[in-house]
C-alpha cells in the first residue's frame, strides 16, 4: 500500500477508502464503499461541514468544498453490498456514470470551463480504469475475507463435533456399535460458482493507509 503524499499519516494506519488520481490536475480522488469510509475521508480532508453518503441510490459522486477555507474534495462512494445483487454489466455502467460526473468535477474543481472532448474523453478514461480496478481489488478483498470466515466456521464445528464425541466416549465408556461415528470432515458450503470473470487492468490501485 502506498500513502498519498496529500494524506499525511501514520503508515501502520490503514484508511478504508481508496485513492486515484487524476494525471497532471494533481487532484486526488478518494474512492468508498460505505459510508464509514466516506465519513473518515471527508474528515482527512479536513472538511468539517457535516456531509453523508448513501441516503437514496447504490452510488455517488461528490464534490465538496469547505466554505471560507482551501479544503476540498473529490469522491466516490458505492454501496457495495446492494451493487453485489446486480449483474457485472450493471456494475460496469454504474462505475462508469459516476466516473462521468467525476471527471465533471475535476474541470470544476481547477476552473475550467472551455473544455475539449478529446481532453474530456482522456481523464474520463484515466479515471475509469482507476475505479473499476479499485472496485475489483475490494470484491477480491471481500471474497476472501468470506472465504477464510468460512474456514475458520469449518474448523470450529469440526473442533466443536470432535469435543461432543469425545464426551460421548467418555460417558458411555466408549461408543457401542450402533452408535453414531464421527465423520472424516464436517461438510462445507457451497462455493458460489456464478462469478464473473475477473478483468486485468495496468492501473495502480493505491489504498490509502
Amino acid at each position: 500500500m502506498t500513502t498519498s503524499k496529500s494524506l499525511p499519516q501514520s503508515p501502520l494506519v490503514d484508511k478504508p477508502y481508496y485513492i486515484a488520481d487524476t494525471g497532471h490536475f494533481g487532484i486526488k480522488i478518494k474512492v468508498c464503499f460505505s459510508d464509514a469510509a466516506f465519513q473518515e475521508a471527508v474528515k482527512d480532508s479536513k472538511i468539517t461541514a457535516k456531509h453523508t453518503a448513501l441516503d437514496i441510490g447504490l452510488a455517488e459522486s461528490h464534490f465538496i468544498q469547505q466554505e471560507g477555507t482551501q479544503f476540498a474534495m473529490l469522491g466516490i462512494v458505492f454501496n457495495w453490498e446492494d451493487m453485489a445483487k446486480l449483474d457485472a454489466l450493471e456494475r460496469m455502467g454504474i462505475i462508469y456514470h459516476e466516473v462521468s460526473h467525476t471527471t465533471t468535477h475535476v474541470f470544476e474543481y481547477v476552473g475550467e470551463t472551455n473544455i475539449g472532448d478529446e481532453s474530456r474523453s482522456y481523464l474520463g478514461e484515466h479515471i475509469f480504469k482507476q475505479v473499476f480496478a479499485i472496485y475489483a481489488t475490494e470484491d477480491e478483498s471481500r471474497e476472501n475475507s468470506r472465504k477464510r470466515n468460512r474456514t475458520t466456521l469449518d474448523k470450529t464445528s469440526e473442533k466443536v463435533l470432535g469435543q461432543i464425541l469425545q464426551m460421548a466416549e467418555h460417558n458411555n465408556g466408549g461408543l457401542r456399535q450402533d452408535s453414531v461415528s464421527k465423520p472424516k470432515s464436517v461438510p462445507r458450503r457451497t462455493k458460489n460458482s456464478d462469478r464473473g470473470a475477473e478483468s486485468k487492468t495496468s492501473a495502480r490501485i493505491r489504498r490509502a493507509g
